[in-house]
């Protein structure tokens, strides 16, 4: 499937409100501002917008739409086929790869969420974000779910710990972007 110019991947994953979507787009910037062409996609876009038009979700992310999204993009969709979202991803980034050296998938939850995209070619670098001491808005049974949990024990490439956004603004500014500039993923 990759082309010739196959942009870098890099799979942020964490838990809800941990700050892999700030992390993704401080990422971008950084990476944008020394000349890098930079596409951030997050598969859940996908189950929102499904979910918006085939159940009419209005797009809270409060209990309720959060219990949704969960069912609607594992308990169903995954479940019928493991790779829907992440195949998905992919397949947009065949088609649009050659416009960008990196692509930034900000909301990585599962194993084949990693494996596929290695299976298919791509350079890929794993970044767990953490937020230690926060407590997100997720009910105790949305925080077991296996969106929440399928990568607890996953060997990421770099784990980024802050406790707020001004530290993790410093571990990506510091840690992340020169890690990927000295070449971490080929």
């Amino acid at each position: 499937m990759a082309e010739l110019h196959t942009p870098k991947i890099i799979l942020f994953s964490g838990k809800a409100e941990s700050g892999k979507s700030t992390a993704a787009g401080i990422t971008k910037s950084r990476l944008e501002s020394t000349g890098y062409k930079v596409a951030k996609l997050a598969y859940g876009d996908y189950v929102k917008e499904t979910a918006r038009m085939l159940f009419s979700w209005n797009g809270q992310k409060d209990e309720a739409g959060r219990a949704l999204l969960q069912w609607w993009g594992t308990d169903f969709v995954r479940a019928r086929h493991p790779h829907f979202w992440v195949d998905t991803i992919i397949r947009l980034c065949d088609v649009i790869g050659d416009m960008y050296d990196y692509i930034l998938v900000d909301d990585t939850r599962y194993p084949n969420e990693i494996a596929r995209w290695e299976g298919f070619g791509y350079n890929v670098l794993t970044v767990r974000v953490e937020r230690p001491g926060h407590e997100n808005k997720l009910t105790p049974e949305q925080r077991q779910h296996a969106s929440e949990t399928a990568l607890d024990d996953y060997h990421f490439d770099l784990y980024l710990r802050a406790g707020d956004i001004d530290e993790l603004k410093e571990r990506v500014n510091e840690v992340l972007v020169p890690a990927i500039l000295r070449g971490v993923i080929a």
